[in-house]
């Protein structure tokens, strides 16, 4: 394991000499672009370049003394068909995975606009995805300072995050899929028990952070989104206006309500029939149940006007759940809709 460790150390040294000795190579022009010249030169974040070439690593690797079996062990390369070793990584952005020790065990690579945009170490000995986030290590200082960790889709959105100020840091989590490891790896570097999910605002981002709550919400006593208009991610938002970043993190509010909102919203086609409109309100109501004591009311209310029903109806759904197990009795006895108890109604799929 040490050795593989060792490999990964001299990768992420040689992918930043690379960068470097490129001052006016794409790589740093495009973060340039984005308004990311500061993520450059922090060398926490240690960001590199993995060249054009077939062969720059597994040459450079081989003069430091490492073995074939260590670069192919370390997911830094693979073997040709005909039995040439070659990088895995060529032409793209270099960012080093932690894991929760804070060692870079493998890589995220960014690549240009024609090609598939995120390429990630494959699983190895000391590396998985979902056991690994981009940016803890750079941002730790910060998040033991007290600022608020931000999980991100993409390392350049974790670098857009960075940049807004002390009171953020952002760390990305190489895509939607959170787990549990990592919301325990960012827990243990952030004294504050509050996270903030900024993912993209397509409906992919909407989704995952949507999915990410239950993982989340049994690390961190307060779980918020932070949210952006159509299209945009973090890093667009930022490099078109630095304050707009900043408003949607500071406006971020609690991930089980927008997670209402969007449960609510699968229902909208049956929304005009009671069974809709019930089965739409149990389907959330656990979720408002998840809300800070002092927006459940004010997440009741709207529910209410939302779903045209009753408060009471709904408050009584949301505040007393109960079994959902109707007597044979009350299962057959025919329903008024003004009932009160209307909704044991059979559930409507939406």
């Amino acid at each position: 394991m040490s050795r593989l460790l060792e490999v990964q150390r001299a990768a992420r040294a040689f992918y930043r000499s690379e960068l470097e000795a490129r001052p006016d190579g794409w790589a740093v022009r495009h973060l340039t672009g984005r308004g990311l010249r500061a993520s450059l030169a922090d060398q926490h974040w240690s960001i590199g370049y993995a060249p054009d070439s077939w062969r720059a690593l597994v040459d450079h690797l081989r003069r430091e003394g490492f073995a074939d079996e260590a670069l192919i062990g370390a997911g830094l390369a693979s073997p040709t068909i005909n039995g040439y070793l070659v990088d895995r990584f060529r032409d793209r952005i270099m960012f080093a995975a932690d894991d929760g020790d804070l060692e870079p065990v493998g890589f995220v690579g960014r690549a240009r606009a024609d090609r598939i945009r995120y390429l990630n170490s494959p699983t190895t000995a000391i590396y998985s995805k979902s056991e690994t986030v981009v940016g803890l290590g750079a941002q730790r200082g910060k998040l033991l300072r007290g600022a608020v960790p931000v999980l991100v889709e993409g390392p350049i959105d974790a670098l857009a995050v960075d940049q807004v100020g002390r009171s953020w840091a952002g760390i990305s989590s190489a895509g939607v899929a959170v787990s549990v490891q990592q919301a325990l790896m960012i827990r243990r570097w952030a004294p504050q028990n509050r996270v903030v999910v900024a993912f993209d605002s397509d409906l992919g981002g909407r989704l995952g952070a949507v999915r990410s709550l239950d993982v989340l919400s049994q690390v961190f006593a307060d779980v918020s989104i932070a949210e952006f208009p159509g299209g945009q991610d973090p890093a667009s938002c930022f490099t078109s206006t630095p304050a707009g970043l900043a408003t949607a993190l500071t406006t971020a509010r609690p991930l089980a309500e927008f997670a209402i909102d969007f449960e609510v919203a699968r229902w909208e086609k049956v929304l005009d029939h009671i069974s809709g409109q019930v089965n739409a309100l149990r389907a959330v109501a656990p979720l408002v149940r998840r809300l800070p004591s002092d927006r459940i009311a004010q997440q009741i209310v709207r529910l209410s006007q939302r779903l045209n029903l009753e408060v009471d109806v709904v408050s009584r759904e949301v505040l007393t759940p109960v079994s959902r197990a109707p007597s044979r009795r009350a299962s057959s006895r025919r329903r008024d809709p003004d009932d009160p108890e209307w909704p044991n109604m059979p559930s409507r799929t939406p």
